[in-house]
């Protein structure tokens, strides 16, 4: 029965797994066709999204836009958030040599600091391509959607309560900042320039993020005057009754079943590959089965098991190893030895094994010597189900 369940519950999933994972992937194949844009990254860095690894999400889509999303002549913007926010960079792309160097900008973390306000840098956004006569214009929020109260002795308190009530996420205030916010929506999108995207926010229909109030550990910075706001509702004291819980619980082991046969599937399948050495080196393919590892660098006998190398000049022994661990890959630091060269994974340094996305980039950096000069290996994780350029 096991094969069954796993076929009829991945049917009615992969849908939507797909849509999850190759969002940024989608996202970039729409804007790229768009000449001589502006795209402007509103970057989430509360404390909230150090939780289910939204920073690390965050970081790789946006990697995956700047690479795959744009070109020469586009200009790209990007504003970090909390309470407040300011301007990471502001550049417009000579070539694309220009586009590592505002990956390495990137916020590389969480900052310290309780509370939200994702539509001060919204509206901010909206503001500029008007000032500047933007079109087209892309704006990519890129956050977890908790909307997490500052504090009251926040300096930014005042500020968010000039799009933010205490009423709730859909109660707007009266306020310049507010009714302006709404104008500079309606006026763009009528207009037909303004193009918006939502990496871990939906977009509602009048254009603002679809935001949400924290309810639990882990979603907002802190749950102070931001828990839940569903009522509790007391039943009145009266005669007990007797309800059957079977049909519950057989439903519960059903799904359990489906879910474990799931997992079974997913674990042993392999898992497809496409790894692009430099800009102008051919993709190459591969498939790491459950088991099976491929190592970056390296010759064969240089590692135990079922190994698969992906030769780098100058590695004679594995810089790092990717595994399909329980249907996912994992990226892993090489045990180091003398001489071992430094890693990076999308700017940062590689020190613990970390999941591997489809936009992910790592760098193999050999530090200078007396004898040599420095010299570095990039590697980016591609589509493998996308075309070959």
């Amino acid at each position: 029965m096991r094969p069954f369940f796993a076929l009829i519950l991945l049917l009615l999933c992969l849908p939507t797994y797909a849509q999850e994972s190759l969002v940024p992937a989608k996202i970039a194949a729409e804007i790229k066709p768009l000449a001589h844009k502006t795209v402007i990254f509103v970057f989430d860095v509360t404390q909230s999204t150090r939780h289910g690894g939204v920073f690390a999400q965050e970081r790789a889509a946006t990697a995956t836009l700047l690479r795959s999303g744009c070109s020469p002549g586009d200009r790209v913007i990007l504003l970090k958030f909390g309470t407040g926010y300011s301007a990471v960079f502001d550049k417009t792309l000579a070539n694309f040599s220009d586009i590592d160097p505002l990956i390495d900008q990137i916020p590389a973390a969480p900052e310290p600091g309780h509370g939200t306000n994702i539509r001060w840098p919204h509206h901010e956004a909206l503001k500029l391509i008007t000032r500047d006569a933007l079109c087209p214009a892309v704006v990519v929020l890129l956050t977890d959607s908790f909307n997490d109260r500052p504090d009251l002795a926040d300096p930014n308190y005042a500020k968010y309560l000039t799009y933010y009530t205490l009423k709730g996420l859909t109660i707007y205030p009266e306020s310049s900042e507010n009714s302006d916010y709404v104008r500079e929506l309606k006026k763009l999108t009528r207009k037909g320039c303004l193009h918006q995207y939502g990496v871990g926010v939906g977009i509602a229909p009048d254009g603002r993020p679809i935001e949400r109030l924290p309810v639990g550990p882990g979603q907002g910075d802190t749950a102070v005057g931001t828990t839940t706001e569903v009522p509790t509702v007391l039943a009145p004291a009266g005669a007990a009754t007797y309800t059957s819980f079977l049909p519950w619980l057989l439903g519960l082991l059903a799904f359990s079943l489906a879910i474990a046969a799931l997992w079974y599937f997913l674990s042993r399948r392999p898992l497809p590959l496409r790894l692009r050495l430099g800009d102008r080196g051919l993709p190459r393919d591969f498939r790491v089965a459950p088991g099976s590892q491929l190592a970056l660098g390296g010759a064969p006998g240089t590692t135990p098991g079922s190994t698969e190398i992906f030769p780098l000049a100058g590695l004679a022994v594995p810089a790092a190893i990717i595994h399909n661990t329980h249907g996912g890959l994992i990226l892993a630091p090489a045990p180091p030895q003398a001489g071992s060269p430094n890693l990076f994974h999308n700017g940062l340094p590689l020190q613990q094994p970390v999941p591997l996305r489809i936009g992910d980039e790592l760098r193999v950096s050999f530090p200078a010597a007396e004898t040599e000069p420095g010299r570095e290996h990039r590697l980016r994780v591609e589509d493998p189900h996308g075309p070959v350029f």
